[in-house]
């Protein structure tokens, strides 16, 4: 099944230049608003990517995986694997966008020693990040299928940014997940309209 992008509207999918400029994002809700269809292109495309290659398994496999196939949502996007089954994960490759975006290089750490967001989308709560990254990776994990959420944002009280994720579970060579394939875009409403 393809899902669609919703209708674009007043929604931009480039970063506001002013955000490029190192003024910070802050974060306005601490709870994720989970939604049943993805609303960003990218996360539609990178849905409709791991479908195709799901196929009439449960999950997609790690291997069914090419980086060259989604070479453009490569800077966008995590791969961890479990540890201690689903406890918590460790950040095999965390995207350039996003190290950016968020202001802290995660390759290699747990998702529980994910430290304060602070460059943008920050609660100014580590714990609070921390239980967050980890509460939307292990829904998709134990529900063994992908989660979509929006969370909006506002930098010096003038954009209106909205971050969107998706977190999808793989599998290993086995049946059971082992790792996770997350994304986040980032789009703004323009304040003018």
């Amino acid at each position: 099944m393809t899902v669609k992008s919703a209708p674009k509207g007043r929604v931009r999918t480039e970063m506001p230049s002013s955000f490029d400029h190192g003024e910070g994002a802050t974060k306005i809700t601490e709870e994720p608003e989970f939604i049943d269809v993805p609303e960003h292109p990218s996360v539609c495309a990178l849905h409709d990517y791991i479908e195709r290659k799901r196929g009439s398994r449960e999950m997609a496999d790690r291997a069914d995986i090419n980086p060259a196939e989604i070479a453009k949502l490569m800077p966008n996007l995590v791969i961890a694997e479990a540890v201690n089954g689903g406890d918590d994960f460790r950040v095999r490759l965390f995207g350039t966008a996003l190290v950016e975006l968020l202001g802290e290089e995660r390759t290699g750490k747990l998702l529980s020693e994910f430290a304060e967001e602070s460059t943008a989308f920050s609660s100014r709560n580590p714990a609070s990040v921390r239980r967050r990254w980890l509460y939307i990776t292990r829904k998709a994990f134990l529900d063994r299928k992908p989660v979509f959420v929006k969370v909006p944002f506002t930098a010096s009280d003038r954009l209106y940014l909205v971050g969107h994720t998706i977190s999808v579970p793989l599998t290993a060579g086995g049946s059971d997940p082992a790792q996770m394939l997350g994304g986040m875009f980032v789009t703004r409403l323009d304040p003018t309209d």
